[in-house]
């Protein structure tokens, strides 16, 4: 089957209650789909993105996973980023960010039969610094590539971060963003950034949430929050944020929405039973994780107790939402990946139909970074 629509996203999922009870969609033929995962060994100098059949790894099928085919890179993988391209003409994407350099290979010609050797698509840049904490963000014309300084006490100032705006098609680094700018230069550290519409910067600090477009005055309202912004998205026209409440005793959520409007107050939702830092990448729909999962919808729904305590108390590294209805996630601890069928009740998912667990690596292996790639 070709690639679905992006509204296949649209679907009413809900995790923890049982809003939906379809079934699971074995009957139909699954998405043509390529799983990808960064995969670091720590101690050796092994560093793959592994490329599986994704229809392999879900529930309701008992095979092996099926490995593809695989790319060696010379250092530590931090982030993948997959962009399908809409235009005639111009190649699909995956932007490949390791600890010190960013590549763009070419994606159009991989399949589930094979992904060949890795073909650079014109741009494979030495970043200068290091990018061991970086992380990539999709706009609608660029990609933000930011890489934080070390973490520290009191937290680095915002002029020591690098980032830069980067076209699709850029064939060399641009010029970073300058922090040193009046209108960021004011920004308290630690920060997370993103992209939002038509690529304006957003920004989630402890004391502000803002966007800036390097032209007009930047939109921003305050905060008030001692806790460590760990991740910011956007999604359906809102900006949304997660806090670490910086105690690593606890379990604990902070999760902040806005609109991005100048007149409306940010949301703030707290939860006490997930300690989440992350999202899963492509949504809609929004999960968090951390040390557990849950689903954002207005607030935040935890799998049952009762039924799902697996995955309420595992903890997660990077997770991604696939076309094909399935969250794919990675336990932070070993190259395990979890496969959840989001069109089943999660509480009743906890079966051979709903959740399948396969290891993807050998067990000192970890797994960095996911994406998902859908193929002709």
């Amino acid at each position: 089957m070709g690639r679905f629509s992006i509204n296949a996203f649209a679907l009413p999922l809900l995790l923890g209650l049982a809003l939906l009870t379809a079934c699971t969609g074995s009957s139909e033929e699954p998405t043509r789909a390529l799983l990808v995962a960064g995969i670091n060994t720590p101690g050796s100098n092994t560093y793959q993105i592994r490329f599986f059949q994704s229809s392999t790894l879900q529930p309701g099928n008992f095979d092996q996973p099926r490995r593809v085919g695989s790319w060696d890179l010379d250092e530590p993988i931090v982030t993948l980023l997959y962009r399908r391209s809409l235009q005639e003409g111009v190649n699909d994407q995956l932007w490949v960010l390791t600890q010190n350099r960013l590549r763009r290979y070419n994606a159009s010609n991989l399949s589930v039969e094979d992904v060949g050797t890795p073909q650079l698509d014109g741009f494979d840049q030495a970043t200068g610094v290091d990018c061991s904490r970086g992380y990539l963000r999709q706009g609608q014309s660029n990609v933000l590539l930011v890489c934080p300084p070390a973490p520290a006490t009191p937290p680095r100032p915002i002029e020591e971060y690098r980032a830069w705006i980067i076209p699709f098609t850029a064939t060399a680094l641009p010029s970073p963003i300058d922090f040193t700018n009046p209108n960021l230069v004011r920004l308290s550290a630690p920060v997370q950034l993103t992209l939002g519409q038509n690529d304006q910067l957003l920004y989630l600090t402890p004391a502000q949430f803002g966007q800036y477009d390097f032209v007009n005055p930047f939109i921003e309202r305050p905060l008030s929050l001692t806790a460590s912004p760990t991740d910011l998205i956007f999604v359906n026209g809102l900006g949304l944020g997660l806090f670490d409440d910086n105690d690593p005793t606890t379990t604990d959520t902070t999760l902040v929405s806005w609109n991005l409007s100048a007149t409306s107050e940010v949301g703030l939702v707290q939860n006490s039973n997930i300690a989440a830092r992350l999202f899963a990448r492509g949504a809609p729909p929004v999960f968090v994780l951390g040390t557990g999962l849950a689903r954002f919808e207005g607030n935040l729904q935890l799998p049952r107790e009762t039924e799902s305590g697996l995955l309420r108390t595992r903890r997660y590294s990077t997770a991604t939402v696939g076309i094909d209805q399935f969250l794919y996630i990675a336990d932070l601890d070993s190259p395990t990946l979890l496969v959840i069928d989001l069109t089943v009740n999660i509480a009743s998912a906890l079966t051979s139909a709903g959740v399948r667990t396969s290891s993807l690596g050998s067990f000192q292996e970890r797994i960095t970074s996911l994406a998902f790639i859908p193929v002709e």
